[in-house]
């Protein structure tokens, strides 16, 4: 039975951090889930995303280029160009899973004119500092309000 209960949770962060990174970490540490296997449980799903959205990604830059016609991309004062420009792939892959998430971020990237490969590697990157640093700040704050 406590093996079924361990899958459930573990298999209820790995849901949630699909879509949702920061909820996800919080959720597993609240269910008493160790924080090194919270973070990489997160972590795998985040990369999941990733490499979903990569493997669809010639389709879905196809369609987002017919809906936009380039114009995400090709506007010089469009925002996501903007940043786009400024920060290029590795900023994106850094701020993606506390800002759009995997899905959105290799989605944006993608139409951004990014090498899949080069992606994966940096989206994977990316979550895993973010795991490391959001688990351990989670884990201490909850460690900090039990004890007191």
């Amino acid at each position: 039975m406590e093996v079924a209960a361990l899958l459930a949770k573990l298999g209820g962060v790995f849901a949630l951090a699909f879509f949702s990174f920061w909820a996800a970490i919080s959720m597993g540490v609240a269910l008493g889930i160790s924080p090194v296997v919270v973070g990489v449980i997160v972590w795998i799903s985040y990369a999941a995303g990733v490499l979903l959205v990569v493997a669809l990604g010639e389709p879905l830059r196809a369609r987002l280029m017919k809906r936009f016609g380039g114009k995400v991309a090709a506007s010089a004062d469009s925002p996501i160009r903007r940043a786009w420009d400024r920060y290029g792939l590795l900023g994106l892959c850094l701020l993606a899973p506390v800002t759009t998430g995997s899905q959105i971020g290799t989605a944006v990237a993608l139409a951004l004119g990014a090498p899949s490969r080069r992606l994966l590697v940096w989206m994977g990157v990316g979550a895993a500092l973010w795991a490391v640093a959001l688990t351990t700040v989670v884990a201490l704050g909850l460690s900090a309000v039990r004890a007191g």
